[in-house]
């Protein structure tokens, strides 16, 4: 995997903490680290996406999206049901 070393720093090791809350801050420092060190990588981008899918995932397990998204909808969701 091709990552930058500022940005290995923020997200190394971000699929091992089960953690909303860090999670969304891994978020947000990537976000003003690619500000300040122009665009992300194919790598780099690829990691952000899969950051953001399982920030929603957990929002939706923590129930943030209730009542139009019940928390115990299967993820990923299998034809967009």
């Amino acid at each position: 995997m091709n990552l930058r070393p500022g940005f290995a720093d923020i997200v190394d090791g971000w699929m091992l903490v089960d953690d909303f809350d860090d999670l969304t801050d891994r978020i947000e420092r990537a976000a003003i680290w690619t500000k300040e060190n122009g665009p992300l990588n194919e790598d780099e981008d690829a990691t952000i996406s899969f950051m953001i899918e399982a920030q929603i995932a957990r929002g939706i397990r923590r129930g943030d999206f209730e009542p139009y998204i019940p928390s115990d909808t299967p993820w990923p969701l299998k034809d967009g049901k």
